[in-house]
């Protein structure tokens, strides 16, 4: 497994995004679940990143049931404030307890706004929510403090400069480098000292089957390799990519990533120039994106 520093952590380059749980009767597969996030960390995983409302509220209690006896230094939690719900300071303060009580834990390692945009930023920035969490890291419940963030480059640039953040978490992927904070974003938090988790590596799903048009590029140069590999070996070049979060559903996703980031490949010259092909045939296949997600 390859590791990086995030903030001062040593945290494995592939971290478990717990938003796709296996499902059964509309709950969570507790017995699969549980046998993929064992297999991730005996496997060196050792960054689990969920929030208040994945899995309709169930994502929390489940990881922090599945962690509790295990040794606490070794491995990471990560959650998400929703920054939606809270009207007063006192709503937000019942939400983290509420949090801390879910994940079983004194600490949350890694803790984020989620889904930052601008209006949400407003939002947050006129309920004196910084503040608390600052109280809150001075405290030592929290250890980290960051943001993920979906909006435009201006409104990511006016978040990221607002205060020193310990990380940010932005969506970005190869057909997605100028969506969003995007390639520009990256580079802007490298030149601020702020380290970058990165979510959608494969576009939702998107890019771990792509038509054979589209991956015969790639398919003469590794004929072997999946689309998934090439998505995840893509941001693994980027050095200020501290970690990259998969949502995996099932062992096989898990198996695959985990032998993709066993240890550093990134792309070549003659690698990346196939990856570009690939996109520009997948991108002309693509006649119009989401107006509000893009």
């Amino acid at each position: 497994m390859i590791y990086r520093e995030l903030a001062g952590g040593r945290v494995s380059l592939l971290g478990y995004g717990c938003m796709r749980f296996p499902t059964k009767d509309g709950r969570i597969d507790e017995e699969r679940a549980g046998a993929l996030l064992r297999r991730a960390y005996e496997a060196g995983v050792n960054y689990f990143d969920t929030a208040y409302n994945y899995h309709d509220m169930q994502s929390e209690p489940f990881v922090g049931k599945f962690f509790e006896n295990l040794p606490r230094e070794s491995f990471y939690l990560a959650t998400k404030f929703p920054c939606w719900k809270p009207e007063t300071i006192e709503d937000a303060k019942e939400i983290f307890e509420f949090q801390r009580k879910n994940l079983r834990t004194e600490c949350i390692d890694y803790y984020l706004l989620h889904a930052l945009g601008g209006e949400r930023w407003e939002k947050m920035k006129n309920l004196g929510i910084i503040p608390l969490l600052e109280e809150y890291q001075r405290e030592g419940k929290i250890g980290k403090l960051g943001f993920s963030f979906h909006d435009t480059y201006e409104k990511f640039e006016e978040i990221l400069r607002a205060r020193k953040w310990d990380f940010c978490q932005i969506q970005f992927n190869y057909m997605d480098m100028f969506e969003q904070a995007g390639e520009r974003g990256l580079k802007l938090a490298e030149e601020l000292g702020v380290d970058v988790i990165v979510m959608e590596p494969v576009k939702g799903g998107m890019l771990a089957t792509l038509p054979d048009e589209v991956a015969a590029p790639l398919r003469a140069l590794l004929p072997e390799a999946s689309p998934a590999s090439w998505a995840l070996r893509f941001v693994e070049g980027y050095e200020n990519v501290k970690l990259i979060l998969s949502g995996m559903s099932a062992m096989e996703q898990l198996e695959e990533n985990l032998a993709t980031l066993d240890a550093p490949n990134p792309l070549c010259d003659a690698e990346a120039d196939a990856l570009l092909e690939a996109a520009e045939l997948l991108g002309a296949r693509t006649n119009n994106a989401c107006t509000a997600c893009r």
